[in-house]
Protein backbone atom coordinates (compact mmCIF):
# COMPACT_ATOMS: atom_id res chain seq x y z
CA UNK A 1 0.00 0.00 0.00
CA UNK A 2 1.62 3.77 -0.92
CA UNK A 3 0.62 6.12 1.05
CA UNK A 4 1.17 9.94 1.04
CA UNK A 5 2.48 11.58 3.48
CA UNK A 6 1.39 15.23 4.42
CA UNK A 7 2.84 16.94 7.45
CA UNK A 8 1.58 19.99 7.17
CA UNK A 9 2.63 22.99 9.95
CA UNK A 10 3.20 23.17 13.65
CA UNK A 11 2.37 20.00 15.65
CA UNK A 12 2.18 18.14 12.25
CA UNK A 13 5.83 16.79 12.09
CA UNK A 14 5.75 15.77 15.33
CA UNK A 15 2.55 13.91 15.61
CA UNK A 16 3.21 12.56 11.98
CA UNK A 17 6.65 11.35 13.26
CA UNK A 18 4.68 9.38 15.66
CA UNK A 19 2.17 8.33 13.31
CA UNK A 20 5.07 6.23 10.78
CA UNK A 21 6.63 4.65 13.82
CA UNK A 22 3.35 3.48 14.76
CA UNK A 23 2.36 2.40 11.17
CA UNK A 24 5.71 0.94 10.52
CA UNK A 25 5.80 -1.46 13.22
CA UNK A 26 1.66 -2.49 12.11
CA UNK A 27 3.30 -3.07 8.79
CA UNK A 28 6.16 -5.14 10.09
CA UNK A 29 4.40 -7.10 12.39
CA UNK A 30 1.42 -7.92 10.18
CA UNK A 31 3.32 -7.96 7.51
CA UNK A 32 1.62 -5.26 5.27
CA UNK A 33 4.16 -3.91 3.30
CA UNK A 34 3.08 -0.04 3.60
CA UNK A 35 5.46 2.45 1.48
CA UNK A 36 5.40 6.26 2.80
CA UNK A 37 5.61 9.06 0.00
CA UNK A 38 6.46 12.50 1.94
CA UNK A 39 5.77 15.81 0.38
CA UNK A 40 5.83 19.24 1.91
CA UNK A 41 2.74 21.13 2.22
CA UNK A 42 1.99 24.47 3.99
CA UNK A 43 3.86 26.92 5.36
CA UNK A 44 7.27 25.39 4.51
CA UNK A 45 5.97 24.36 0.63
CA UNK A 46 5.27 28.12 0.52
CA UNK A 47 9.02 29.14 1.44
CA UNK A 48 9.99 26.06 -0.91
CA UNK A 49 7.80 26.71 -3.84
CA UNK A 50 5.66 29.78 -3.48
CA UNK A 51 2.53 27.93 -2.60
CA UNK A 52 1.39 25.64 0.49
CA UNK A 53 0.02 22.94 -2.13
CA UNK A 54 1.95 22.11 -5.41
CA UNK A 55 0.46 21.21 -8.16
CA UNK A 56 2.07 17.99 -7.87
CA UNK A 57 1.33 16.89 -4.25
CA UNK A 58 -2.57 16.54 -5.78
CA UNK A 59 -1.18 14.35 -8.75
CA UNK A 60 0.78 12.50 -5.73
CA UNK A 61 -2.58 11.95 -4.05
CA UNK A 62 -4.23 10.82 -6.73
CA UNK A 63 -1.53 8.23 -7.76
CA UNK A 64 -1.74 7.14 -3.46
CA UNK A 65 -3.85 3.93 -2.11
CA UNK A 66 -4.44 6.43 1.10
CA UNK A 67 -3.06 9.81 2.45
CA UNK A 68 -2.37 11.03 6.01
CA UNK A 69 -3.16 15.05 6.18
CA UNK A 70 -1.87 16.27 9.09
CA UNK A 71 -2.69 19.62 10.92
CA UNK A 72 -2.12 23.07 8.84
CA UNK A 73 -1.97 26.14 9.80
CA UNK A 74 -4.63 28.04 6.94
CA UNK A 75 -5.74 31.15 8.59
CA UNK A 76 -1.79 31.83 8.95
CA UNK A 77 -1.20 31.30 5.54
CA UNK A 78 -1.46 34.33 2.47
CA UNK A 79 -3.94 35.06 0.33
CA UNK A 80 -4.57 32.44 -2.68
CA UNK A 81 -3.73 34.66 -4.88
CA UNK A 82 -0.33 35.01 -3.34
CA UNK A 83 -0.28 30.95 -2.73
CA UNK A 84 -1.72 29.96 0.35
CA UNK A 85 -4.00 27.41 -0.45
CA UNK A 86 -5.76 25.64 2.02
CA UNK A 87 -4.44 21.71 1.16
CA UNK A 88 -7.30 20.15 3.04
CA UNK A 89 -9.95 21.99 0.70
CA UNK A 90 -7.57 21.56 -2.51
CA UNK A 91 -7.45 17.96 -1.55
CA UNK A 92 -11.13 17.81 -1.44
CA UNK A 93 -12.08 19.56 -4.15
CA UNK A 94 -8.99 17.82 -6.63
CA UNK A 95 -10.19 14.30 -5.52
CA UNK A 96 -13.74 15.22 -5.92
CA UNK A 97 -14.41 14.33 -2.28
CA UNK A 98 -17.93 15.82 -0.92
CA UNK A 99 -17.51 14.84 2.43
CA UNK A 100 -14.59 14.86 5.21
CA UNK A 101 -15.62 10.69 6.29
CA UNK A 102 -12.47 8.60 7.22
CA UNK A 103 -13.46 5.20 6.65
CA UNK A 104 -11.74 2.40 8.77
CA UNK A 105 -11.51 -1.14 8.64
CA UNK A 106 -9.88 -3.69 11.24
CA UNK A 107 -7.27 -6.66 10.42
CA UNK A 108 -7.14 -10.23 11.21
CA UNK A 109 -5.83 -10.29 14.91
CA UNK A 110 -6.68 -6.64 15.78
CA UNK A 111 -9.25 -6.24 18.70
CA UNK A 112 -11.71 -3.48 17.87
CA UNK A 113 -14.88 -1.98 18.91
CA UNK A 114 -16.71 -1.24 15.42
CA UNK A 115 -19.11 -3.16 14.76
Amino acid sequence: MDILVLEGDGIGPEITAATLRVLDAVSKAFDLDLRFENLLIGLGSLKSFGTTFPPQTLEAAREADSIILRPVSHNDYLPVAQGGINPSGALRRGLDLYANIRPARTRPGLCSTLR
